[in-house]
């Protein structure tokens, strides 16, 4: 059974100005993650535009994810349809080396015998293990406990569940429920609370533009906290001006990542819009200041 082992980086799918994926920027992305000592990442996950992405595309980019990064690959093969799912999971055989799963969407507030057949004839049989994604804000339905215990029940290979509803307590019930689950959180702000309380660690999209906090406080934690908090009050720069920026957190992370990579693509798919050029200097200054900050702990 494989080991999930964070932080877990959510990946960004670079675009074009036509919208079309910017092969080139991506490899050199992938290259970068992985030197500044990201080792998991998702890839066609919600930082990745994957509602905007067509099932070719989003097969395409597993494949090339995989050609590219040397580490960890959890594949999001989430749709609406149980049919879309089996062709993604499908297709991600022999380039994840898991997947990550939704509730559906659109249809909301379902009752969990609705969600668990969903779940049921989407992963009965996988060749892949899978962990299950909660994010109610966007799906409108919600992971319970009751909900993955019949999951469970059903022999289903579950090694993990993505929460990120962004509530460190509704993780810990994950945690207490499901010991033999890794259990890993969303929601930057809370990075230090997560490892205090014994969580398998965090998963971020917006820390994509430096993932080395996040790294180093994992593997810090155990042997200083008070630097591991340090580090903590380093990324809540980043966090507040993402909070009180007015801007959505796609476009503006896109942005914040041309302060790490020489031109990359800041281009959004529809219904996203891009961040305007004249905040980009004021938007990577942050991301300087966070870096300058860390490195000054180091």
């Amino acid at each position: 059974m494989i080991q999930i082992h964070g932080p877990i980086v959510a990946l960004l799918t670079p675009f074009d100005a036509s919208g079309k994926i910017e092969w080139q920027a991506f490899k050199a992305y992938l290259s970068s993650l992985y030197s500044w000592g990201v080792r998991t990442v998702i890839a066609n996950g919600t930082t990745g535009e994957f509602p905007s992405m067509t099932i070719s595309e989003r097969r395409h980019v597993v494949e090339f994810v995989r050609e590219n990064f040397a580490g960890t690959i959890i594949n999001n093969v989430s749709a609406t349809c149980v049919g879309d799912v089996r062709k993604l999971i499908a297709g991600s055989k022999d380039c994840g080396d898991c997947i990550l799963l939704l509730p559906p969407y659109y249809y909301s507030a379902c009752r969990d015998e609705g969600l668990s057949r969903f779940f049921i004839d989407a992963l009965f049989g996988a060749p892949l293990p899978a962990m299950l994604y909660h994010f109610p804000q966007h799906t409108g339905n919600h992971l319970g406990i009751e909900l993955v215990s019949m999951l469970l029940e059903q022999g289903l290979s579950i090694v993990g569940i993505k929460d990120s509803s962004g509530h460190i307590d509704n993780a810990r019930l994950y945690q207490s429920n499901f010991p033999e689950l890794a259990v890993f959180l969303g929601n930057d702000a809370k990075v230090f609370e997560a490892l205090q309380k014994g969580l398998s660690g965090s998963v971020t999209g917006a820390a994509n533009p430096m993932p080395e906090l996040l790294v180093a406080m994992q593997s810090e934690y155990r042997l200083s906290v008070s630097k591991t908090e340090s580090m903590q009050r380093c990324l809540d720069v980043w966090n507040r001006f993402r909070n009180d920026s007015g801007y959505v957190e796609i476009p503006l992370v896109k942005a914040a990542m041309g302060a790490r990579i020489d031109s990359f693509p800041v281009h959004v798919r529809p219904p996203l819009t891009p961040v305007p050029i004249e905040e980009f200097d004021r938007v990577r200054k942050v991301i300087y200041n966070c870096l300058n900050d860390f490195n000054l702990l180091n």
